[in-house]
């Protein structure tokens, strides 16, 4: 195999062994995330990813991380007016027309 087969393998392997893992390093969230360990760092300062430190390292549950990252979800166009409806139908408003003030 040539080299750059060989360097692909070496990344797909890492990449399975740390999304095994359920404790993640700084450069393994890094990885993860696709962003350099040193906005990792920041992010920690910054309080904007939960972590824990240990003995000076810091480290990352995965299950938090993915909670994390799938915190502020955007309601779709279809829920928004399921919603829409919902509410016109309980409060009586016909869809399409302003409640009377």
């Amino acid at each position: 195999m040539n080299e750059e087969v060989k360097q692909m393998l070496q990344e797909i392997k890492t990449s399975v062994i740390v999304m095994m893992k359920n404790v993640w390093s700084v450069t393994e969230l890094a990885m993860v995330l696709n962003i350099s360990p040193s906005r990792v760092r920041h992010m920690v300062s910054d309080k904007v990813v939960p972590s824990y430190k240990q003995n000076g390292s810091v480290y990352f549950k995965r299950e938090e991380i993915e909670a994390w990252q799938t915190a502020n979800r955007s309601a779709s166009m279809a829920e928004l007016n399921a919603n829409a409806a919902t509410y016109c139908a309980l409060s009586r408003i016909k869809p399409g027309k302003s409640a009377k003030r």
